[in-house]
């Protein structure tokens, strides 16, 4: 079986219009900088977005996009012919609902509309020899787009990969949550404190390319991966974290590793008060059935919940971050659950490699966790 590295990646969010950007603003965010950054972000409504302005929706989808995808291969110094050897893996929740919304107020043809649109635009861009594929698993879309490729790369199957995850604000997708009460009313993300009051959104475009061997010698290799499902609620996680508790063991079995071996788990953590309980829960009973513990670090206060895409966007961040020797503290934590033995990471801590696991949740029961090391 061939192995499965990240050889270059892009990311284009609140924190910046390309990878470096984000990772400098994202290095200098603090508690005490955190209301100025969320200030000069959210211009009205409490929504991470990215700070660019474009002439309409569909400008704006093609134009990041195209971005994040060229980016992304130059960043693995990928030739044309390579280009062409690239599966493309599409991940969403929202697909192109922000530029379905103008088209239908704007009583505008919608013939541009949909998968096939985006498929043989992305197909062609690249030039890519194959069709796409599309993974719609609400919060874990990307992430399970990122397992799908791999799974394929290590049985032989393909030879690289480009997963791209991406969520541009559009207001069925605000409104829904809203409507959910799930919405910060304050516009603090206060993630596993339990005085949070609600997640907030946030829009991002990333793309990661998959090879079976190494471009630099910090690249990350993906190590194990495991699913789980919740069939508790559509829109809510079982308060126990019986699932969440299987996917985050399942994966560290299957890695062959012990909980001692992780530099950190990096938490799904959304902010509402049931899924920050039942992962929460689930996390704790992992510690105390195993009799060890590892850091807990948590980034959506810096970027917002981005929904599908928030598995290649978090992936991004953490990696980049431990290849410049930082592991992130938690921004805004404050109030620890009761009975619970552990907090996130407080403060931030110099490291030289890493082995993480990341952790996502999404609606329907979804559960997805992934081991990446860069570590020898």
């Amino acid at each position: 079986m061939h192995k499965t590295f990240i050889t270059g990646s892009s990311i284009i969010c609140a924190l910046g219009n390309n990878k470096f950007e984000c990772i400098k603003t994202f290095e200098n965010i603090n508690d005490e900088t955190y209301k100025d950054y969320l200030h000069n972000n959210f211009e009205g409504l409490n929504y991470y977005r990215i700070k660019r302005s474009f002439d309409s929706q569909k400008d704006k989808f093609y134009s990041l996009l195209s971005q994040v995808v060229l980016d992304a291969i130059e960043d693995a110094k990928l030739s044309k012919d390579e280009q062409k050897e690239l599966h493309i893996f599409l991940a969403s929740t929202s697909n192109s609902i922000s530029i379905l919304e103008e088209s239908f107020l704007n009583k505008n043809s919608l013939d541009f509309i949909g998968f096939k649109n985006i498929t043989k635009y992305l197909e062609d861009l690249i030039c890519s020899n194959y069709q796409s594929t599309i993974i719609h698993t609400a919060c874990t879309s990307s992430t399970n787009a990122i397992i799908k490729a791999s799974k394929q790369i290590k049985n032989n199957q393909i030879k690289k990969a480009i997963v791209i995850g991406f969520e541009f604000f559009n207001q069925s997708t605000y409104k829904g949550f809203e409507s959910l009460m799930l919405l910060s009313p304050s516009g603090e993300y206060k993630p596993f404190d339990k005085d949070s009051d609600g997640l907030i959104l946030g829009e991002a475009c990333s793309a990661i390319i998959l090879e079976t061997s190494k471009k630099n010698t910090d690249d990350f290799e993906i190590i194990s991966y495991a699913n789980s499902f919740d069939d508790h609620s559509i829109t809510s996680s079982n308060p126990t974290g019986e699932a969440t508790l299987l996917c985050l063991e399942n994966t560290i079995k299957n890695a062959n590793l012990e909980i001692k071996d992780l530099t950190c788990i990096k938490a799904h953590a959304t902010g509402s008060e049931n899924s920050n309980l039942s992962e929460v829960t689930a996390l704790d009973s992992l510690f105390k059935k195993q009799n060890q513990k590892c850091d807990i670090v948590i980034l959506k206060p810096y970027i917002g919940h981005t929904l599908g895409a928030c598995g290649s966007n978090e992936i991004i961040l953490l990696c980049e971050s431990i290849k410049n020797g930082t592991l992130p503290k938690t921004i805004n934590f404050k109030n620890i659950y009761e009975n619970v033995n552990f907090t996130p990471l407080l403060q931030s801590k110099k490291v030289n490699k890493g082995t993480v696991l990341f952790h996502f949740v999404g609606f329907g029961g979804s559960n997805a966790s992934i081991i990446l090391s860069n570590k020898s």
